[in-house]
């Protein structure tokens, strides 16, 4: 029998004995990649690696070198949430790994610039739970299984353009937190979304007298940069500068643009231009109506060098050059879902290149490197069914 056919039944072999479906895929060399979730410990599933190797019918595999890497879920992470508020270990763990947060100094990054010490702390230490139990996804008691899928459909969201619905551990960790009691025999607490408030727009006030006045200060402004313009000193910037009343707002955009296409030979320049800005008609309160105003902006544009980058840049289909950046402008304000989903795929492929060549430098037979070698893999596939399905995506937003 040939060694990919021992490997499938072997998978299928630990699959039947732990009660979970089990990958077993080959990676190069002597290498193979056990991979399962949620399901046993990593350690429980290497003794029934063990002891399944010892029968005859697996013997081609006995000289493999195999890794495992026991992925998890979203449920896994609710009834382990679940499970540790019922049993009294949530508020502290969260209470004490948020005070430890706060004395870190603020140049230690604490990362998502929306998470707060209490989101970090419940999230460290639900993961930490489910790293020591098995089978993480099972209900520890049966009363936990009615919170588990409220907290799973509170946590869920529905993705934009159709695309289904997906659980979050962010968005269950903030239901989590906002709950204002813990469930009780009698009386189990309802786990439901707790919507944060979201900022009101601003109120643009425009009346005769502040159009005329806006009017005006936009003519003042051409009269000083007529059109967009190439800045390359700091002595064409200052002209510009000197041309333009005191108070005039300046905005530096904070990525590259560009137009769609391959550039014979690239060059990046900046350009000051025209934009608008607003302001609140009283400058002590945030609240109040706003008006319009021009504005200064800097924008870094990629240009071929013989292109006049002031042109360019008042061309018509200009867009953010960096593939995050444009996927995320066209998914959200141009409604391109096909060009916006191919710039994602290309963001995981290389996602998945900078992980692969990561892995290089993890020893072949530690877990870390399976772990990073199967993800790697999965981000791959990822990006390729992002790819086969951005054609249909856009067909099915027009309909």
């Amino acid at each position: 029998m040939s060694r990919t056919r021992q490997a499938y039944r072997l998978a299928t072999h630990l699959g039947d004995v732990s009660g979970v479906r089990v990958e077993l895929v080959y990676d190069t060399g002597a290498v193979w990649h056990l991979s399962w979730t949620d399901g046993p410990l990593r350690e429980e599933m290497r003794a029934l690696l063990g002891k399944a190797l010892e029968e005859h019918q697996f013997a081609e595999m006995r000289d493999r070198t195999i890794t495992t890497h026991r992925g998890t879920s979203t449920r896994a992470w609710a009834a382990r949430a679940i499970a540790s508020r019922r049993e009294g270990t949530l508020t502290p763990a969260v209470t004490e790994g948020a005070a430890w947060r706060r004395t870190l100094p603020s140049s230690r990054p604490l990362g998502g610039n929306d998470l707060t010490p209490e989101d970090h702390a419940l999230l460290q230490h639900v993961d930490e739970l489910i790293e020591v139990t098995p089978y993480p996804d099972r209900a520890s008691v049966p009363e936990d299984e009615p919170l588990i899928e409220q907290l799973l459909a509170a946590g869920t969201r529905e993705l934009r353009y159709g695309g289904g619905s997906v659980a979050s551990e962010y968005q269950m960790a903030r239901v989590l937190l906002a709950a204002d009691r813990a469930p009780s025999d009698d009386q189990p607490a309802t786990l439901s979304v707790v919507e944060s408030p979201t900022p009101a727009a601003p109120q643009i006030h425009m009346d005769a007298e502040a159009t005329v006045e806006a009017e005006t200060d936009t003519a003042r402004f051409l009269r000083a940069l007529p059109g967009a313009r190439e800045v390359t000193t700091t002595g064409e910037l200052a002209a510009i500068l000197r041309g333009l009343p005191e108070d005039t707002p300046l905005f530096v955009t904070d990525h590259v643009v560009a137009h769609p296409g391959s550039v014979a030979d690239p060059v990046h320049a900046v350009v000051a231009h025209l934009t608008s800005g607003a302001e609140p008609a009283d400058p002590e309160d945030p609240d109040s109506e706003y008006r319009m105003l021009p504005a200064l902006g800097l924008t870094t544009i990629r240009v071929d060098s013989t292109q006049n980058a002031g042109t360019e840049f008042e061309r018509d289909g200009v867009e953010p050059d960096d593939s995050l950046t444009r996927a995320e402008y066209r998914l959200t304000t141009t409604g391109d879902l096909e060009g916006g989903i191919r710039d994602v795929a290309r963001v995981v492929d290389q996602v998945a290149h900078l992980l692969e060549e990561g892995a290089g430098f993890i020893p072949s037979d530690h877990d870390a490197h399976a772990t990073v070698k199967v993800e790697t893999s999965r981000l791959r596939h990822t990006a390729e069914r992002l790819r086969s399905t951005a054609e249909g995506a856009q067909k099915a937003s027009e309909q």
